[in-house]
């Protein structure tokens, strides 16, 4: 299912993108039914109106494409993103494929290294397997490595999933991604959702952002194989998104598990009592959803 284009899309995309931080506390605050109205009366409106064009002609562009919008007024806005709030909910996610897989149930979500170890490559497999033969269905970052193999395997046996991207969805990488796994996508079994502008590139920093809504979309979290926490390369410190994930996990109240390989940072995450180890070959019950989120 594709959400039909509405005249109101183009006023999410000027909040969510342009808009100035007080004004979207104010639009937090306030929730007002007609955005345009709102967004007339702030005192950015004279730079924001300008804009209104081209993001009109961006968001055809992206409807031909069979992109959506989904804003955070739509009954389709999936309402794991609302609690807590420290986890800042996107206003919007633009959508490639069936928007209605948000409605499956249940999902769990992968992670692990993009360089994985040939053993976390073959485990991610076989959990993978094992979790789609219980009727789960899966949701990652869909990068390389970890991502990657168990998006494919869901993908091969027969069931949904979701693809959080760090990069905008008219972007030339997520292009290519939806010419490898179009038969996916024309089968509606496949979700690519994005909280970034659509022309937007790929950068560690929006890698980082997206590790929360993977996080919040999961029943669950299954860690694979995570480096540590902290490490140093070239003289720089360097964050591993796979161990932020799962901190995020952790602190909105998702189960976190991990496998108890010798990876430093799943014998961190175990150590501190953030993941638990998965060793029982059949996945728990999907946990009662509450709300939680921003």
């Amino acid at each position: 299912m594709k959400l039909e284009p509405r005249e109101d899309w183009v006023y999410w995309v000027l909040l969510a993108h342009y808009a100035s931080t007080d004004t979207r506390k104010r639009y937090w605050k306030e929730r007002p039914d007609d955005l345009h109205a709102f967004l007339r009366a702030q005192p950015e409106w004279n730079e924001l109106e300008p804009k209104l064009v081209q993001e009109a002609m961006l968001l055809n562009a992206l409807s031909e494409q069979g992109g959506s919008l989904i804003t955070l007024a739509d009954a389709e806005y999936p309402q794991s993103l609302l609690t807590p709030a420290t986890l800042r909910p996107p206003l919007v996610l633009y959508a490639l494929g069936d928007v209605s897989i948000l409605a499956e149930s249940p999902f769990v979500a992968f992670a692990g290294s993009r360089n994985a170890s040939e053993t976390a490559i073959q485990e991610t497999r076989r959990l993978a397997g094992e979790i789609v033969q219980e009727g789960y269905h899966t949701i990652t970052g869909f990068a390389k490595g970890i991502d990657a193999v168990a998006a494919q395997t869901t993908l091969e046996l027969g069931a949904k999933t979701i693809g959080v991207l760090a990069q905008g969805l008219l972007h030339h990488l997520t292009q290519q991604l939806a010419r490898e796994f179009m038969h996916a996508l024309n089968e509606n079994r496949l979700l690519f959702l994005s909280e970034l502008h659509p022309n937007s590139p790929w950068s560690g920093r929006f890698a980082m952002m997206r590790n929360r809504i993977v996080a919040a979309l999961g029943d669950f979290l299954i860690v694979v194989e995570s480096g540590p926490e902290i490490s140093h390369r070239d003289g720089k410190t360097v964050q591993s998104g796979t161990f932020e994930c799962a901190k995020t996990a952790h602190q909105i109240g998702r189960r976190v598990y991990t496998l108890d390989l010798p990876a430093e940072g799943n014998q961190q995450l175990l150590a501190r009592g953030i993941a638990t180890p998965w060793d029982n070959p059949t996945p728990p019950s999907p946990p009662v959803q509450g709300v939680l989120f921003e």
